[in-house]
């Protein structure tokens, strides 16, 4: 089975935002994080535009991996806490995306989805994808790029991209041939981006 990326996008709560560490601590406590089977590497950050909102980004050996862990007692034993951390219901997504270890260790890295609009073919998307990943290959200050479909949402594709600050990555596509093309990706597919600060849980 593919390994699988598991994206957590939230908005925080108060007690959280008064207090991460102590919570982010008691969450590793419980969960015993280097046992559970299958969960690789773990990182969490702040979203840059909204400090309020959070990412937990899980490398999971596959998605049975994450789906038997939800079935553990270790699992039910850290909701309590994990409920203090965020308000609303956190959004999940799921990704067979290739290698990303210097993308969520970079300084920086970017979220961002490109949604078909109605009527438009994911045989016009994934072509320009691959236009602005080959585009990207050695533009200063950029650590590397991932992209895929979102499991269970064919029309979606989600990209991961590392850089070394966030006007790096404005720098890099506010002109010139990697703008055209992301005007190009806009005519097919509604864009959604933002950029976290990441640090590794384990």
């Amino acid at each position: 089975m593919a390994p699988v990326t598991q994206i957590m996008y939230f908005k925080t709560s108060s007690s959280y935002l008064q207090d991460p560490s102590r919570l982010i601590s008691e969450l590793a406590t419980k969960s015993a994080a280097d046992k559970i089977e299958g969960l690789s590497k773990a990182y969490l950050g702040f979203e840059t535009e909204d400090s309020t909102n959070a990412f937990w980004v899980f490398e999971w050996a596959s998605l049975a991996a994450h789906d038997a862990y939800r079935q553990t007692e270790a699992f039910r034993a850290i909701q309590a806490t994990a409920q203090q951390i965020y308000t609303g219901k956190p959004k999940h997504v799921f990704v067979n995306f290739s290698d990303t270890t210097q993308i969520f260790s970079a300084p920086v890295t970017e979220f961002v989805t490109f949604t078909l609009k109605e009527g438009a073919s994911i045989d016009k998307l994934e072509p320009l994808v691959a236009q602005l990943q080959t585009g990207l290959a050695g533009t200063p200050n950029f650590y590397g790029s991932s992209w895929a479909p979102v499991i269970d949402k064919p029309n979606v594709i989600h990209g991961v991209l590392g850089w070394e600050s966030v006007q790096a990555h404005w720098d890099a596509v506010s002109s010139g041939p990697l703008k055209a093309i992301i005007d190009q990706v806009k005519e097919v597919a509604d864009l959604w981006l933002v950029h976290a600060i990441l640090a590794q849980s384990r």
